[in-house]
């Protein structure tokens, strides 16, 4: 007799067996003995964005982002990895895509298969002198078996998350009159009696009286996107091949500012026989972006600070003169004044070879060109401002405005990658050995010119078309190279105990090699030990399914430090000389030259424990962090006698400290999946070397013993409530009044007072990097519909208001007005007020102080999605496999104690910029 027996494979949720892309190779994630984290493509698709750095921003602890303008083609965001790593060189990490260097804002969200941040230095090492803010590894998507069709499309509308609000025309109006007499008491009121009359008796008319909406005339621009995609994979046993295309068109808020961006990836394996594959890969990006010459974040800070009583547009489409005496219309500026066009086209070829002669054994060579070009014209013309003649009833021109002109640059870049690697693997009863090695050469080449004329004869935007000779003309060449040898071995002892050794050996034509100081070795190593693999830990094993602790060190190195030739003295154009009474062009060296710069060093160290519990629904990561940077590049004070800049000369020291932990809960009940992710990270930065200096710029200051670019300001105590107050306290300035911030006296002998307020009392106020960095993570699916919930917040951070926008009547280059928040200023009548007495100019109020820092903290829900997949009986026939839809938003509701008009989420804000978004997004993904 025979039986037919059943078995039933459910898929197991531990993913220690997971293959993580590492440095020039992949790792298994239970082995890994260094900080890495791994995103996959789902949970990047989860949000729409149009530049891939912002969906990074809460999933990976100590990795902090920060977004800080909206704007088409600009809305990116600055990424750090474990605090800020220089003072004056670079301190974003690399981005390698591939093992290709670019810029992450240029990769396509749909290709992406994973992405790996590396964060210490056992991970980053390999990567040497470019690695010491760390790397950030993105896989593109490769063929599997079968072929897959998928389009991928989504259109959403965005709207700014916070803007100012203004006081109405009376209100601005009697403000001004007020804060006028409290400059000048003896001046006449810039507004009669009979004028605030007449517009409090008299609705808007637009032509004499007016209440012009200038956010709402200059924000008109649809702030639609839009996304489309589509990508082919298809692979056979011996040829495999994922091919892509995406389109991606932002308009913004203003006239004339939009961003486009177009995709193409072709991804080819061949697999030759048993021991060659040959792999080829195609990318061509091409990205547009448009904005105004006079830009749009200047433009809105106008819309956000000009008076309401200004004359916009009128009812024919004639622009008025905006009550300004510059006669600057921000809705001209936006619609009529010309255009600021880049195209940015690039091309990346990239061939590999994989050579296998034996099991244990693998080599791998490939050669990577990256071709990249910037063409950027701006076009300045002229347009016509009226004036209403109240006389004659009519509308005459009184002036046209703006400068005509016209520039245009031609740049183009080129790097070339080699890499030639290989990797021998074998076992010894318990002890298994992975030996890697390799040899890099990058170059890097970069040409541009640019050429630019005034007073075109008309509006067509070409150099030709220009009265006046060529009003400037320049080009250049820049060049640089790398070439490195690195290796990597990793050792383990009956699958528990782990170590791993990294070197790598960096020649870089940044450097002197007269000096000595071309090359530079940078190693590291980490170990870990498997706990849950111990024999004593049986009985509990059942619990706490998997237990691991790591700790690593070593030293990385910074090679972006100031331009290809820091160490060389370089000739400026333009500075003329007088010879015989006869001006003539000359060259000069202006900075001193330093042959001794060489790289920034980071000395990092790093302690982690991995644990899974209750058959490893629950993970636990938790690490504990130090970075140590030596060797920062300063300015250091030469005698002014030279006739020179100082030079950079590597003299600095900095410190980070820091701790993360995330936490993920996972479970399936009766078919309702969810997981729940929890992140926090902390980050502590401390200057500790300044080469006995203090580095002063505004409002920052960089003080051993503090973090760097503190803020720097004067301590308040309220507001004065009386003249005989003022006169009883310690010199402020001769203007100070009743209603004026008070300051605290503190710059004497051992912080007592001296009697005067003056620059000496200033002191560190806080500073603006976030602090307790978090987020939460909801994903849930039943049925066929699906849920994303994501938070993200900073627990502590201190952010700074001033300028248009937070201050009443400020601005330094047009007439500006008050706001809903400054209706609460201080009076007589009034003494507890939140704001200081008005006046009609910048003055002692608006000293650099602790007055104007705001709370930074925030909990912002930065997507919600809703999805549904229909049931694939539905269009079974079609062969469809799946047909998903779904509506999410971005930044939808903010919880902090912000001050009304601004986003909590920018760092200063002095009232131009391009605001963050709020967004709506509908979407579908179809699969074939």
């Amino acid at each position: 007799a025979s039986e037919t027996i059943s078995i039933a494979l459910k898929k197991a949720d531990n993913n220690l067996a997971d293959v993580i892309v590492v440095g020039y190779g992949t790792q298994k994630k239970a082995n890994l003995t260094g900080s890495i984290v791994t995103i996959k493509n789902e949970d990047l698709l989860k949000r729409q964005v149009a530049s891939t750095s912002n969906l990074l921003q809460g999933i990976a602890p100590g990795v902090s982002v920060q977004q800080q303008s909206g704007k088409p083609g600009g809305d990116g965001a600055n990424i750090r990895i474990r605090g800020i790593g220089s003072i004056n060189a670079g301190t974003f990490p690399l981005i390698l895509v591939d093992n290709v260097e670019m810029s992450i804002d240029a990769i396509d969200p749909n290709v992406i298969d994973n992405i790996t941040v590396l964060k210490d230095a056992a991970s980053t090492a390999i990567f040497g002198a470019r690695a010491a803010n760390g790397v950030i590894l993105i896989t593109t998507k490769r063929a599997k078996k079968g072929t897959v069709v998928s389009y991928n499309a989504f259109f959403t509308q965005q709207r700014a998350t916070n803007l100012p609000n203004k006081v109405s025309p009376v209100e601005h109006m009697e403000l001004f009159n007020e804060a006028r007499f409290n400059s000048a008491p003896t001046v006449a009121p810039p507004f009669s009696a009979d004028t605030i009359r007449a517009y409090r008796n008299n609705a808007p008319d637009n032509y004499k009286f007016f209440n012009t909406d200038w956010i709402a005339d200059v924000l008109t621009n649809t702030g639609l996107m839009q996304n489309h995609n589509i990508s082919l994979s298809s692979a056979s046993d011996k040829i495999s091949l994922f091919a892509s295309g995406t389109y991606l068109t932002q308009q913004g808020l203003t006239p004339n500012t939009y961003f486009k961006k177009y995709d193409f990836r072709i991804n080819t394996d061949i697999k030759v026989n048993d021991k060659v594959t040959v792999k080829g890969d195609i990318v061509y990006n091409k990205s547009e972006v448009n904005d105004p010459p006079a830009t749009s974040e200047f433009i809105i800070r106008q819309a956000i600070g000009i008076a309401t009583i200004g004359a916009g547009k009128f009812s024919d489409g004639k622009y008025g003169t905006a009550n300004q005496s510059v006669l600057r219309n921000p809705i001209g500026q936006a619609e009529a004044n010309g255009f600021n066009n880049s195209n940015t086209p690039s091309l990346i070829l990239k061939g590999s070879i994989i050579y296998k002669p034996i099991k244990e054994l693998e080599f791998e060579a490939f050669v990577a060109n990256n071709t990249f070009n910037v063409n950027r014209k701006i076009f300045n013309k002229q347009y016509d401002i009226y004036e209403p003649n109240y006389l004659t009833s009519t509308l005459p021109l009184k002036s046209k405005t703006g400068a005509t002109g016209i520039s245009e640059s031609y740049s183009n870049g080129k790097r070339n990658n080699y890499n030639i690697q290989g990797t021998f693997s074998t076992s010894i009863l318990k002890h298994k050995f992975k030996v890697l090695t390799g040899f890099q050469a990058e170059e890097f080449k970069s040409t541009g010119i640019t050429a630019s004329r005034d007073s075109l004869i008309n509006n067509d935007p070409y150099l030709n078309n220009a009265i006046a000779l060529v009003r400037g003309a320049s080009g250049g060449i820049s060049e640089g190279n790398l070439a490195s040898v690195f290796g990597r071995i990793n050792y383990s002892f009956a699958d528990k105990y782990l170590l791993e050794i990294n070197g790598r050996y960096d020649g870089s034509s940044r450097f002197s090699q007269a000096r000595g100081h071309q090359t530079g070795f940078f190693p590291s190593f980490s170990a870990g030990w498997l706990v849950s693999e111990e024999g004593f830990f049986e009985n509990i094993k059942s619990t706490i399914n998997f237990l691991k602790f790591r700790v690593s060190s070593g030293t990385l190195g910074n090679q972006n430090v100031g331009g290809f030739y820091p160490f060389a003295s370089t000739f400026q154009a333009s500075q003329n000389y007088y010879f015989g009474g006869v001006n003539t062009a000359g060259y000069a060296i202006n900075t001193a030259s330093n042959p001794d710069v060489t790289w920034e060093k980071s000395i990092q160290s790093n302690f982690g424990v991995d644990m899974a519990l209750f058959k490893n629904k629950l993970t636990i990561t938790a690490d504990i962090f130090k970075r140590k940077l030596k060797d920062m590049l300063l300015t250091v004070p030469i005698p002014i006698l030279t006739g020179q800049a100082s030079p950079l000369v590597n003299a600095g020291g900095m410190e980070n400290k820091g701790w993360e932990l995330a936490v993920t809960y996972r479970n399936n009940v009766r078919g309702f999946k969810y997981d729940v992710t929890a992140n926090i990270t902390d980050v502590k930065n401390n200057v500790t070397d300044l080469f006995n200096q203090e580095l002063v710029n505004g409002l920052f200051v960089s003080r051993v013993g503090s973090p760097l670019n503190s803020y720097y300001g004067l301590l308040s105590d309220g507001l004065f409530q009386s003249d005989a107050e003022v006169a009883a306290a310690p010199t402020h300035s001769a203007t100070t009044k009743a209603g004026d911030i008070r300051y605290k006296d503190i710059s004497g002998p051992l912080g007592k007072p001296d009697g005067k307020i003056d620059n000496n009392d200033r002191t560190i106020l806080g500073n603006n990097f976030p602090r307790y960095e978090y987020s939460f993570n909801i994903n849930t699916s039943w049925n066929g519909f699906d849920l994303n919930l994501f938070f993200q917040g900073v627990g502590k951070r201190q952010t700074y208001l001033s300028g248009t926008g937070a201050w009443a009547f400020s601005s330094a280059d047009f007439i500006a007005t008050a706001y809903k928040i400054h209706l609460d200023r201080w009076t007589p009548s009034n003494p507890g007020a939140s704001y200081p007495r008005l006046t009609d100019g910048t003055g002692i109020n608006f000293n650099n102080s602790d007055y104007w820092m705001k709370d930074g903290k925030y909990l912002r829900l930065k997507n919600l999605a809703i999805g549904y997949s229909l049931p694939t009986s539905t269009f079974k026939k079609l062969k469809v496999r799946q047909i998903r839809f779904y509506v999410s938003g971005q930044n939808l509701v903010t919880w902090d104690n912000y001050p009304d008009g601004f986003d909590v989420e920018k760092n200063e804000q002095n009232g131009e910029f391009y605001p963050i978004m709020r967004t709506t997004t509908v979407g579908v993904n179809i699969r074939f």
